[in-house]
């Protein structure tokens, strides 16, 4: 198995420590809970502390099956969402050779976080109980269906009592 440089990078912006050759999120299974309108979007420091001011602001849409926007630089263009508990999404973005998994939260504000969660922050019995030891590469690991996905993000969440570090905030904008 290789992990090329480019799911490193990806990774930044969406949960790349979990990632897949085909879509797990497809047409049929997205969700669309996001309230389209203009956001601005604020990133974490890896300590926790948000950046001190947003480094991106524009309209994010629906556009088919996924979340788009025409300002530049969007950092989760084409992003689809499926539930996974109420109000807490898996967030699936294609990088050039893989799709790319995090988990993202969606308040009826119009608030949303994200994290990006890493394999390597899975507990050894969990990455075994899921097969997972040996597909793990530099924190990295492939996961092929999503009722394994589904069942590794939960278990991530229970790992993490619920409520992991955030690494982004999209805020609307009035």
């Amino acid at each position: 198995m290789r992990t090329p440089a480019l799911i490193i990078l990806a990774a930044a912006l969406l949960g790349g420590c979990f990632y897949a050759e085909d879509a797990l999120v497809t047409r049929r299974t997205a969700d669309f809970p996001v309230i389209e309108g203009a956001y601005t979007h604020t990133p974490y420091h890896p300590d926790g502390r948000a950046f001190d001011r947003p480094t991106w602001r524009g309209e994010i849409e629906r556009n088919g099956w996924a979340y788009a926007s025409n300002a530049e630089e969007f950092p989760h263009q084409d992003t689809r969402l499926r539930e996974l508990l109420p109000g807490i999404y898996v967030g699936q973005k294609r990088s050039d050779e893989h799709f790319l998994f995090g988990l993202v939260w969606v308040y009826p504000d119009g608030l949303i976080t994200y994290h990006n969660p890493s394999c390597s922050d899975l507990s050894d019995a969990a990455r075994q109980t899921y097969e997972l030891e040996e597909e793990m590469e530099d924190g990295y690991c492939q996961i092929e269906r999503w009722e394994v996905l589904s069942a590794v993000l939960q278990t991530y969440l229970a790992e993490h009592d619920g409520s992991p570090r955030l690494d982004g905030v999209y805020r609307p904008v009035d």
